[in-house]
C-alpha cells in the first residue's frame, strides 16, 4: 500500500474513532469499512468493527473480523483475547483455546486472558486447570471480581460447594451494586440447596433493578423448594408477564399447581407450555401425571408415550406409564415398563418402589420386599417407601417387621394414610381388638383413602354396625379389591322408586360372592318393573331358573375403563352395592331357607345313584378355595387334617372340591380307610347345573370359605362352614345371609384342627353313631 493510502486511512481511523467514541455506531462503522476496502487486512480498523458489530449481535460477522485482525499482526494479544471470546461463544472451543493460548504468551500476566482460558477449559470439563488459571488471574488483579466467580464455577465442578460459595460471595462483596454477580451468587446458593438464603439473593437482585423474567422465576422455583407455595405462584406469574412464551416457566408453575392438587389448573399450564414448545419433554411428562391425578388414565398413558417417542432414554416417561398401565388394569405391561426405567436408571427409586407394590399385589411379597429395600437405600427418609414396606410385610405375615416399618413411616410422615391403614391389618391379624383405631387416624388424615375406608368398613361390617359398614364398603372399587368399577351411560341407583323401570344389577366379584349377593335378587325383583341379572356364564342356566321373573345374561367382554356401557335399563348397580340399599339392618334379612333352585330332574337322577352307596348320611366335602391369597391360607385344612371327620362311621362321603384334587383324595382313603365318592365325567368346576343338583341330593355339606360352602347355603342345603369369622357374619353368631349355614370357628387360642373336631363331635352325633 502507497503512502497516500496510509495517510488516508489513517484519516478515515482518526474519524472513525471519533464517531466510535460519541457513540456513533452507524457512521463509526462506514469509516471502518472504508478503510477495510482500501485495506482488506487493517488489523485496528477489523478489531474496532469487530466489537461494533458484536455488540449489534451479529456474531458471526464479528468473529471474521476478529479473526482478520488477529491475522493482520500476530502480536497484538488483545486481537486475541477477543477472537478466543468470540470463537468461544460460538461454542468452537478448540479454536477459543489456541486464540487465548497465543494472547497469554503475548501477554502472560493479563488477567482478561487467563479468565478467558478458565472459562474454555471449563467449558470443555477441565475444571481443575481451569481453577489454577482463575487463581493465577485472582492472584494478579486480587480487587477484581472476575477471577473469583470463575473459581466459584470451576470449585463446583470440583464438588466444594463450600469453597466455591465463598467465592461467589467475596465477588458480591467486591462489586455490590452488580446484578450479574448477584444472581450467580444465587444461582450457586439454590444448587447447594440453601434456599432461603438464594431467595433472599434473588430478592436483592431485584431490588438492584433488575427486572427480567428468568430471576423471577428463579425465584419462584426456589420458593417452591421452600414450600412457600402462594409466593411462588405470584413469581412464576410476574415471570410470565416479561415473558409470555417461556415454556419453561409455565411447566414449572403447573407442577406447583400439581403439588397444591389444582391438577385441571397444572393441566392447562402444561398445554401452554406445549404450545409453545411441542417437544418440551418435561411438559409432556407432566402433562401426563396431571391426567393421571384427575383420573383420566388413557390420556396419562398417551402423553407419556408421545415423552418416551421423543425419547426413549426417559425413565421417568417409562415409570409413569408403568402408573397409568397400572392403573387401567394392565398390570404385566406396568411391570415391564417399571423394568424398562429401572434399565435406564438402576437407582430410580420411584420405579423400584412401584415394582416392589405390584409384585406385593401379585402376593409375591418376597421379592417385593427386596425390591422396595432398595429404593429405602436410595432414599430412606422418603416416607412413602417405608409403607410399601410395610404393605410387603404384612403380606408376607411378617406382622411385626410391618408395624416397625409403618412406625419408622409415621415417624418421618405422621399423617400418611398408608402405613396408618397397614398398622391396622398387622394389628387385626396379630388379634388385637383395637387394630380399627389406625383405619379411623388413617381416614382422619385423608378421608378419600380407599383402602383405609374399605377396611374400616369390613371391620364395622364385622362388628354389626352396618349403617356405617356399607357406606364404606362402597370404596372397595377404589381400593383395587374388587374387579375394576365400570361405567354406563345410564345413572347408578341409589334407591329411587323402581316401580315401572328396568334395574340392571352386574356382576363385580367371585362365584361364591354372586351366590351371596343374589340373597337380595328376590326382593328387587318385587320392587321393580324389570330386573336383568348379570352374572358368570356357568351360573346363567342356575340363575335363570332361580329368578324366572328376570332376564339373566351372561357377563360381558369389559369395555375398559373409559368407555361408558349401554344397556337398555333405567338404572345399574354393582351387585355388592344392593345390601347397602335392601340389608341396612339385621331384621332386613328375610327368613326365605334359599333363592336358588337346582333342577329337580337332576336331582333326582342323583338321589338314585346315591342310593347305591348306601343309607348312611350323604356329606359332601370340600376343603379349600380356588382363588388361594396368602391371607386365606390360613382359613383351610388339608384333607390329611380330616381324620376325626372320617373317624365318624354311618357316613357317605362325596366329593365336592372343584380342583385336580384325585391324588389327595387317593392318599386320604389309604389313610384313613374311608371312602370318598366321586363320579368320572361330573365337572366340579365348570358345570353348575350337575353340581347344584349333586348338593342338593346330599344330606350335608362340610366345607371352608369357598364357593361350594356360598352355593350349598343358597340352595338351602344345611352346610357346616368351617373358618374364622369374617365380615359376613354382621356381628351376629352366623351368617343372616344363609339360615341352613352353621359355623365352625376356633375358639381364642385354637387353630382350625380343633374346629375340626368339633365338626366330628357333631357329625356323630347326627349319624347317631
Amino acid at each position: 500500500m502507497d503512502g497516500n493510502a496510509t495517510r488516508r486511512t489513517e484519516g478515515l481511523l482518526r474519524l472513525a474513532v471519533q464517531h466510535h467514541n460519541a457513540g456513533q455506531m452507524e457512521r463509526a462503522e462506514r469509516f471502518y469499512r472504508e478503510i477495510l476496502r482500501i485495506d482488506p487486512s487493517h488489523g485496528d480498523a477489523a478489531h474496532l468493527l469487530g466489537h461494533i458489530v458484536f455488540q449489534d449481535g451479529r456474531r458471526k460477522d464479528a468473529t471474521r473480523l476478529f479473526d482478520t485482525a488477529a491475522r493482520s499482526n500476530m502480536l497484538v494479544g488483545s486481537y486475541h483475547l477477543v477472537l478466543g471470546q468470540a470463537l468461544m461463544e460460538e461454542g468452537r472451543a478448540e479454536a477459543a483455546l489456541a486464540s487465548a493460548r497465543r494472547a497469554l504468551i503475548l501477554n502472560p500476566d493479563d488477567a482478561d486472558v487467563l479468565c478467558l482460558l478458565g472459562a474454555i477449559l471449563g467449558r470443555q470439563g477441565r475444571p481443575a486447570p481451569a481453577l489454577r488459571c482463575y487463581r493465577t488471574a485472582a492472584r494478579l488483579v486480587p480487587g477484581a471480581a472476575e477471577p473469583r466467580l470463575g473459581m466459584g464455577r470451576a470449585l463446583e465442578d470440583l464438588r466444594q460447594a463450600g469453597a466455591a460459595l465463598g467465592c461467589y460471595r467475596l465477588a458480591a462483596r467486591m462489586r455490590p451494586q452488580d446484578p450479574a454477580i448477584r444472581i450467580a451468587l444465587a444461582n450457586a446458593l439454590r444448587r447447594c440447596g440453601l434456599l432461603g438464603e438464594a431467595a433472599s439473593a434473588y430478592r436483592e437482585t431485584l431490588r438492584l433493578g433488575v427486572d427480567n423474567a428468568s430471576v423471577w422465576a428463579n425465584l419462584g422455583a426456589t420458593l417452591q423448594g421452600l414450600g412457600r407455595l402462594s409466593d411462588a405462584e405470584a413469581a412464576y406469574v410476574q415471570a410470565l408477564r416479561r415473558q409470555p412464551d417461556h415454556a419453561e416457566t409455565r411447566n414449572n408453575l403447573g407442577l406447583l399447581l400439581h403439588a397444591q392438587g389444582r391438577h385441571a389448573d397444572a393441566r392447562q399450564r402444561f398445554r401452554a407450555a406445549l404450545a409453545l414448545d411441542p417437544a418440551h419433554l418435561p411438559a409432556l411428562v407432566n402433562l401426563g401425571l396431571a391426567e393421571a391425578a384427575l383420573g383420566r388414565y388413557d390420556l396419562a398413558e398417551r402423553w407419556q408415550r408421545r415423552a418416551i417417542a421423543r425419547d426413549g432414554r426417559q425413565a421417568e416417561g417409562w415409570n409413569n406409564l408403568g402408573n397409568a398401565c397400572k392403573a387401567q388394569g394392565r398390570r404385566e405391561e406396568a411391570e415391564d415398563c417399571w423394568k424398562r426405567a429401572l434399565a435406564l436408571n438402576p437407582a430410580f427409586a420411584d420405579a423400584l418402589g412401584n415394582l416392589g407394590a405390584n409384585l406385593s399385589d401379585k402376593e409375591e411379597f418376597a421379592p417385593a420386599v427386596v425390591q422396595v429395600r432398595r429404593a429405602i437405600r436410595l432414599l430412606p427418609g422418603h416416607a412413602p417407601l417405608h409403607a410399601v414396606l410395610a404393605y410387603a410385610l404384612n403380606g408376607a405375615q411378617r406382622t411385626a417387621e410391618a408395624g416397625a416399618a409403618c412406625r419408622h413411616a409415621l415417624v418421618l410422615a405422621p399423617a400418611l394414610a398408608d402405613p396408618l391403614c397397614t398398622l391396622g391389618l398387622a394389628e387385626q391379624r396379630q388379634g388385637r381388638a383395637d387394630a380399627g383405631r389406625w383405619f379411623e387416624r388413617a381416614v382422619t388424615s385423608a378421608p378419600g383413602h380407599a383402602l383405609a375406608r374399605f377396611n374400616r368398613g369390613l371391620l364395622s361390617l364385622e362388628r354389626g354396625a352396618l349403617s356405617d359398614g356399607w357406606a364404606d364398603y362402597a370404596f372397595r372399587f377404589k381400593a383395587g379389591r374388587v374387579r375394576p368399577e365400570r361405567r354406563f351411560t345410564i345413572p347408578e341407583w341409589t334407591g329411587q322408586p323402581l316401580a315401572g323401570k328396568r334395574l340392571f344389577v352386574w356382576r363385580e366379584q367371585g362365584v361364591g360372592d354372586e351366590f351371596l349377593f343374589a340373597s337380595c335378587y328376590p326382593d328387587l325383583i318385587k320392587l321393580a318393573g324389570s330386573v336383568v341379572i348379570e352374572c358368570e356364564r356357568r351360573l346363567v342356566p342356575l340363575f335363570a331358573r332361580s329368578f324366572p321373573k328376570a332376564t339373566v345374561r351372561a357377563e360381558q367382554p369389559p369395555c375398559g375403563l373409559v368407555e361408558a356401557e349401554t344397556v337398555d335399563c333405567d338404572y345399574h348397580i354393582p351387585a355388592g352395592s344392593v345390601p347397602r340399599l335392601l340389608r341396612e339392618r339385621l331384621s332386613a334379612f328375610p327368613a326365605r331357607s334359599c333363592w336358588l333352585f337346582a333342577d329337580g330332574g337332576r336331582v333326582a337322577d342323583w338321589r338314585e345313584r346315591l342310593d347305591g352307596a348306601g343309607d348312611d348320611l350323604r356329606v359332601g366335602i370340600s376343603w379349600r378355595s380356588q382363588l388361594m391369597t396368602a391371607d386365606r391360607r390360613g382359613a383351610y385344612l388339608p384333607l390329611d387334617a380330616w381324620g376325626p371327620v372320617f373317624a365318624v362311621p354311618g357316613v357317605t362321603f362325596v366329593n365336592l372340591q372343584y380342583d385336580d384334587c384325585r391324588r389327595e383324595i387317593l392318599d386320604a382313603e389309604g389313610r384313613f380307610g374311608q371312602p370318598i365318592y366321586g363320579w368320572t365325567g361330573l365337572d366340579l368346576r365348570d358345570d353348575f347345573e350337575e353340581t347344584a343338583a349333586l348338593v342338593s341330593a346330599l344330606d350335608l355339606i362340610i366345607a371352608p370359605a369357598n364357593s361350594v360352602a356360598e352355593l350349598a347355603g343358597a340352595l338351602g342345603v344345611p352346610v357346616w362352614r368351617f373358618g374364622h369369622r369374617d365380615w359376613t357374619q354382621l356381628g351376629t353368631g352366623g351368617r343372616p345371609w344363609y339360615p341352613s349355614m352353621r359355623l365352625f370357628q376356633p375358639l381364642a387360642g385354637q387353630g382350625l384342627e380343633q374346629a375340626m373336631d368339633r365338626i366330628a363331635a357333631e357329625l356323630r352325633r347326627v349319624a347317631g353313631r
